[in-house]
């Protein structure tokens, strides 16, 4: 009897030490303005709460120019908040800035003030806090004109990404050597970092959130803090021959995303693991 309570102790405690949180799918409506920080100045974030889990989101577009070349490198953007979803507004949106339907972060410009690739190639950087995990598993795309293709990368390296740095000098083309992954499980017709139409059979040019579907993403199940969505960007990934993608450029805001956290312990796993090394321990003492 006590060989079997030790085991039966044993393999309890060693189940609840790998058990990962694997929670119930969690997902973020992002037609609101969340809690903002920096507001109404580049590289403000917005910050949002699912059950009680906390997602931060900021803007980011290629307007910072190199030495030899313009809008080389990535930076901070203004990240806006509208019914449709969130939407982006670069900083070559001001006057003689380049990007000619941007407008500003006041937003007087339709439709540059989206997640777009006119011009230039604006992202969303998304972030599930220290010592998280995210699966990542669908994306809504709320209010579009034009077309709806979106490129779509995980962080999988070390620290933190390289161009958020405050003095960071990264481009576009080098986000695949450094540190982000594909989470596309085949190339198709699209390449393994774009996904076609994402508005998913939305209509376009609509605020009305009972019409928005998500798109499943991530068909390689990658767990990540960070998560980069970008309109369509053939800096970070040149499209495969014969890539079927609608014409004219891409114009979004984001109304969602949801997945669900993995390998991270519950609390009762802990607090149950606890009881069981409590238990072996006793077991020992009394044998000794």
């Amino acid at each position: 009897m006590k060989i079997r309570t030790l085991h039966a102790l044993t393999a309890l405690g060693l189940a609840l030490a790998g058990t990962g949180s694997a929670s119930a799918a969690i997902s973020w409506n992002l037609t609101g303005g969340g809690s903002e920080t920096g507001a109404m100045a580049n590289g403000n974030t917005r910050g949002y709460l699912a059950s009680g889990n906390a997602l931060t989101v900021s803007a980011w577009s290629n307007t910072k120019n190199s030495s030899t070349a313009p809008d080389a490198y990535i930076e901070k953007a203004y990240l806006a908040s509208y019914s449709g979803g969130l939407g982006v507004t670069n900083r070559d949106g001001v006057s003689g800035g380049g990007d000619t339907y941007e407008g500003t972060i006041a937003r007087t410009s339709v439709p540059g003030h989206t997640l777009d690739n006119s011009l230039r190639y604006d992202s969303m950087l998304f972030d599930f806090g220290a010592g998280k995990s995210f699966q990542l598993k669908s994306v809504t795309v709320g209010w579009w004109q034009t077309d709806s293709d979106l490129t779509i990368l995980a962080y999988t390296g070390t620290g933190t990404p390289t161009f958020t740095g405050s003095s960071a000098s990264q481009g576009y083309s080098s986000l695949l050597d450094s540190g982000w992954s594909v989470v596309k499980s085949s190339t198709g017709t699209t390449g393994t970092a774009h996904y076609a139409n994402a508005a998913n059979g939305g209509v376009a040019q609509s605020s009305s959130a009972a019409g928005y579907k998500p798109l499943p993403v991530n068909e390689l199940n990658i767990s990540a803090r960070y998560w980069l969505v970008g309109a369509l960007n053939t800096l970070v990934q040149a499209l495969p021959s014969g890539a079927s993608v609608g014409a004219g450029n891409d114009y979004v805001k984001i109304a969602g995303v949801g997945g669900d956290f993995k390998g991270v312990p519950e609390p009762g796993g802990f607090m149950l693991l606890g009881v069981a090394l409590a238990g072996l321990v006793v077991y020992r003492r009394r044998r000794a």
